[in-house]
């Protein structure tokens, strides 16, 4: 009976651990490269499924935003104001007869989804950037932003309210953004501005990262380098709005944008950093994409420790210093054939792109 016993027990040792072995390499999200994951390059690379290369999807991501069929602008009024009910997620319809080019397949409908009536899923989200884009000089920006947490600031009928990525109201206050105060003499309750924010406690700012509209004007269908240009232009513009008063409670600063060309992105991460918080990690925008609800290949995400792997760049000691203890090099975590796999696959992109 002991032997019986013994016997089987090491046969359900066994079986758990290959269930455990199996889930550790397996994908528990359908999102490739999604940031709430360890980075693709430093994980076990034993995914079920295939997907798509990120520079494949990027081309994909832009071409969908060209064909959409959704009035954003009025989505944006709708958020400000409340003025919709709290329903699902629909999927934006496309026309397929008014899709020239055969290659989009612009049937997979991941791409672009309508967002959510609600204020949850609102912020254009990133991946882990795998793959160096081609035009990572001439076509990205680049912003260091800040430890904090990211959220969704609407400002509109008198009120500044701060919601999470999740859709749940943070904090309601006055402000300078333009709606957000209803002390100011004049303010027309029909102005909303809605701006994309990360928050830190410890020094009690909101940093603008991005903006979906301003003073009643919707950028959501405007590209990143006008988007940059204008939040910066117009948070410059509107007195009081950087610093803490009785009718501003918290400063507003806009994050500053890089070229990614090497010798920017190193003048970047060796000169004083424009926020006295810690570095969290850096972000790399495609100067054409949109503001897309969700999350999406044309912002990549990165740690700072991470550069001189991926980008071939050197760091200063003090972010180097910050490399976790379990980090180790690409190299030792990827297998060879996987480097193989991913060098074929760019050529055969290359040899169809010449064919076509």
């Amino acid at each position: 009976m002991r032997f019986y016993c013994v016997v089987k027990f090491r046969v359900l040792k066994t079986i758990m651990d290959e269930l455990i072995n199996a889930f550790a390499g397996s994908q528990v999200t359908h999102r490739p490269n999604s940031t709430a994951a360890e980075h693709p390059h430093f994980a076990l690379y034993k995914a079920k499924s295939k997907t798509c290369n990120q520079e494949a999807r990027r081309k994909k991501f832009l071409e969908a935003q060209k064909c959409k069929r959704y009035d954003y602008a009025n989505h944006v009024r709708g958020l400000a104001l409340d003025e919709w009910g709290n329903k699902g997620e629909e999927k934006i319809e496309i026309d397929d007869e008014e899709i020239k080019d055969d290659d989009v397949d612009m049937s997979v409908q991941e791409y672009i989804c309508k967002p959510s009536r609600s204020y949850k899923n609102q912020l254009m989200l990133s991946e882990w950037l795998v793959e160096v884009p081609d035009d990572l000089a001439e076509m990205w920006y680049l912003v260091l932003c800040p430890v904090g947490k990211r959220c969704l600031v609407v400002a509109s009928k008198g009120y500044t309210r701060v919601y999470s990525k999740s859709g749940y109201l943070v904090t309601s206050f006055q402000s300078y953004l333009p709606g957000g105060n209803k002390r100011l003499s004049g303010s027309p309750l029909h102005v909303y501005t809605v701006v994309d924010c990360i928050y830190n406690e410890v020094d009690r700012i909101y940093y603008i990262l991005d903006i979906m509209s301003w003073n009643s004007h919707p950028c959501v269908d405007t590209e990143v380098e006008f988007r940059f240009y204008w939040f910066i232009t117009k948070t410059t513009e509107t007195p009081g709005l950087q610093e803490v008063s009785r009718h501003n409670v918290y400063k507003f600063l806009p994050l500053p944008h890089f070229k990614c060309d090497t010798e920017s992105i190193k003048n970047a991460i060796f000169s004083e950093l424009p926020f006295p918080s810690k570095l969290d990690g850096l972000l790399f925008y495609h100067k054409k994409s949109h503001y897309i609800m969700g999350s999406t290949p044309l912002v990549g995400w990165l740690k700072a420790y991470m550069l001189p792997e991926l980008l071939n760049i050197d760091i200063p000691a003090k972010l180097s210093a910050e490399k976790p203890a379990s980090y180790v090099s690409m190299k030792q975590h990827i297998p060879e054939e996987v480097f193989e796999e991913h060098k074929k696959r760019k050529e055969n992109e290359e040899r169809t792109m010449q064919c076509d």
